[in-house]
């Protein structure tokens, strides 16, 4: 999709539209760490769920680089279960991506217009920021280490792909009044609207729906022959 000279470039473009929808949210960001250590649920602070999190994805990620081929081919069957477990990623980091930014972007962000007051931490954002954020990397990017090290072929020119799949969805914040910004409303509006809506659907078509349709004709591969080496 991208080739190996312009993935670089490709991947500053991906962060550089982030930043734009990053820029009013961190700007305004309170003490984010100073809230999640006194919001607790059932006597397990936000904080320790973050630190939590990290240990787990860290764990995982090098349990998944750690793995070495024993034999370059391998039959249909496990064929199949690779790419099975591939789309399993990429389903948990669909249902994240739809969890946080169909449902949690929008609990606070009419309550914090009205009576927000600078540097103020929202509660939806503390969750996306401190739970969901962490599980976009864990799906996203166990999805490129697993591609990587069990199936490379299948890797080899959907890089940038898989970069969309996991931070992209970075970018379901809660919406922020673009009165906070030192900048003409209306153009601010329209350039935070724009990438927000590009970032959106270039997730769902390219990170997303691409994957998964590659990985479809892996698995229908696999299945044609169950014992012939792939």
């Amino acid at each position: 999709m991208v080739s190996e000279n312009k993935l670089p470039l490709a991947v500053v473009f991906l962060f550089l539209m982030l930043g734009v929808i990053w820029w009013p949210s961190f700007s305004n960001l309170g003490d984010l760490f100073g809230y999640a250590a006194k919001a607790e649920y059932k006597g397990v602070s936000l904080l320790n769920f973050f630190r939590a999190e990290l240990v787990v994805l860290v764990t995982v990620w090098a349990v998944l680089i750690s793995y070495k081929e024993q034999n370059d081919m391998v039959d249909g069957n496990a064929y199949v279960t690779r790419f099975l477990i591939l789309v399993m990623f990429v389903i948990g980091q669909v249902f994240m991506g739809f969890f946080a930014g169909g449902f949690l972007v929008h609990q606070d962000a009419s309550w914090y217009q009205v009576i927000h007051e600078a540097n103020e931490v929202m509660p939806s954002q503390a969750v996306i920021l401190l739970v969901c954020y962490p599980l976009y990397l864990f799906f996203g990017g166990s999805a490129f280490i697993y591609a990587k090290t069990r199936l490379p072929k299948f890797l080899k020119g959907k890089e940038f792909s898989f970069m969309v799949l996991t931070f992209a969805p970075l970018a379901f914040l809660p919406y922020y009044d673009s009165s906070f910004m030192q900048a003409k409303k209306d153009l601010f509006e329209i350039a935070y609207l724009s990438v927000y809506w590009l970032l959106s659907v270039g997730w769902v078509v390219i990170g997303v729906l691409y994957i998964i349709l590659k990985a479809s004709q892996g698995i229908f591969k696999g299945l044609s022959d169950p014992y012939g080496e792939m």
